[in-house]
């Protein structure tokens, strides 16, 4: 599908640290930083992959989008607007444009709520619609996600609901607002194969229907390949790669993305399985700072070059980057193939 070029939403070098708590002698907590002057664009009616190991980051990155965090430096624009700090009505009109599922459906509906009032209350928050159109929206919003005739869901409570149907209520709940924006993290990393590929229709056909543009959070590669144009790994709060979503899974440059990989038996190849293999068998043990912060695991890394320097993300075509010193000439994989 092809999209036009224009930027919806945008993250300028954005950063996040946390400190982890500390229990003895009053020793403060070690900082960790979650991204590390991450920038993303992504184009009006796409949807966009944020990949990653647990840990990488990238459910952070959907939390602030949303605005559930604040970073600690960088920008975040919507539609060349500068949103990083929104208050009062401004930070309520933001929060109808652009909306989040949550991963755990279970934990982000409310069990006392019925699913009626569930998918309704962003339309009373934001008070929109009298109680007539209200109750058409809502319908709809359960029409469009497969929970149909909506009647026989409207009064039931979450806990009576399968995980998948919950996953539904949830989508619908977020898109009732009609939003222009939503962070989809993980949403059917807690389902099955089957309810996994109806839950990505569902999304595919908002996009179509609504033109809305979606973040898609995922460890998977194969469920990014499935569902986005573009894919962005990330790893350690750091983007290695962004590209297309066929080129990154049939052409990756970076050793981590060829690592995502390998994890995959034979997926993405026909034949004889073209095995990366850039990962350690274990970590090297820390040099300082300052180097590639995949180099610790990296089995192509420099000592030299790549435990001192971050690599730049850099542009190897139109549409593909890379942040590794090696993408350019071409990483060699164990069975001499360049990547």
């Amino acid at each position: 599908m092809n999209h036009g070029e224009e930027t919806i939403l945008e993250l300028d070098r954005i950063v996040k640290k946390y400190r982890t708590k500390a229990f003895l002698f009053g020793a403060r907590g070690q900082e960790v930083i979650a991204l590390n002057e991450i920038s993303i664009k992504v184009t009006r009616g796409e949807i966009f992959g944020l990949v990653g190991e647990s840990g990488s980051g990238k459910t952070t990155a959907g939390r602030l989008i949303v605005r559930l965090e604040q970073p600690g430096e960088g920008k975040i624009y919507l539609d060349g607007h500068d949103i990083t700090s929104l208050k009062g009505k401004a930070s309520k009109a933001y929060s109808r444009r652009v909306q989040m599922i949550f991963q755990d459906p279970y934990q982000s509906l409310n069990p006392q709520l019925s699913i009626f009032e569930t998918i309704s209350e962003p339309l009373i928050i934001h008070k929109i619609g009298n109680t007539k159109a209200k109750e058409d929206v809502v319908w709809q919003a359960m029409k469009s996600v497969g929970l149909s005739p909506p009647h026989d869901f409207a009064h039931r409570y979450p806990h009576q609901l399968s995980g998948g149907q919950r996953q539904r209520v949830a989508i619908a709940r977020a898109m009732v607002l009609n939003p222009e924006f939503v962070v989809a993290d993980e949403p059917t990393s807690m389902l099955d194969a089957s309810m996994s590929a109806q839950i990505f229709n569902i999304l595919l056909e908002m996009r179509k229907k609504l033109n809305v543009s979606f973040l898609f959070i995922t460890h998977s590669l194969a469920a990014a390949r499935y569902l986005c144009d573009r894919i962005a790994v990330i790893y350690r709060g750091n983007v290695v790669e962004v590209g297309p979503g066929d080129e990154i899974i049939e052409n990756p440059k970076h050793p981590y993305t060829q690592a995502l990989i390998d994890a995959l038996p034979q997926f993405g190849h026909s034949g004889d399985v073209n095995r990366y293999e850039t990962l350690l068998r274990s970590e090297r043990a820390p040099s300082g700072y300052g180097g590639c912060p995949f180099f610790l695991r990296c089995k192509l890394g420099s000592i030299e070059k790549c435990s001192r320097e971050k690599p730049p993300l850099i542009r190897l075509g139109d549409s593909h980057s890379v942040a590794c010193f090696y993408a350019e000439s071409g990483i060699k994989t164990s069975s001499g193939d360049n990547a």
